[in-house]
């Protein structure tokens, strides 16, 4: 299935709460950081000669995870990841980059 994204993140304080990574993001550009947010379906396009239907997603709410509310982030995408793909134990990649962003796992 394919998704686009809006370019376009939300504006105004209330919406964009990614204001605490800016300067991280200047300094170390290829950091991973953790953002939550709360999209909707900013429009549909359907290709008349396949059928294909494509929606594009918008960011209504995004907010940038920090401290230790991180822990509690790491083991609901995990539990969101193991629920989608059927599979407990994570691909080798994925799990290197849950450990680059979230830490070592908890035991």
């Amino acid at each position: 299935m394919t998704i686009k994204l809006a370019s376009q993140l939300p504006t105004g304080p209330a919406a964009n709460g990614l204001g605490p990574i800016v300067g991280e993001l200047c300094r170390d550009p290829e950091h991973l950081h953790v953002v939550i947010a709360i999209v909707d379906c900013k429009k549909i396009e359907t290709d008349t000669d396949t059928g294909d239907v494509v929606p594009t997603m918008r960011i209504r709410t995004v907010e940038a995870v920090t401290g230790p509310d991180k822990s509690a982030v790491r083991t609901i995408l995990r539990r969101a990841m193991e629920r989608r793909t059927g599979r407990v134990e994570l691909p080798f990649e994925i799990e290197q980059d849950l450990t680059v962003v979230f830490g070592p796992k908890e035991v």
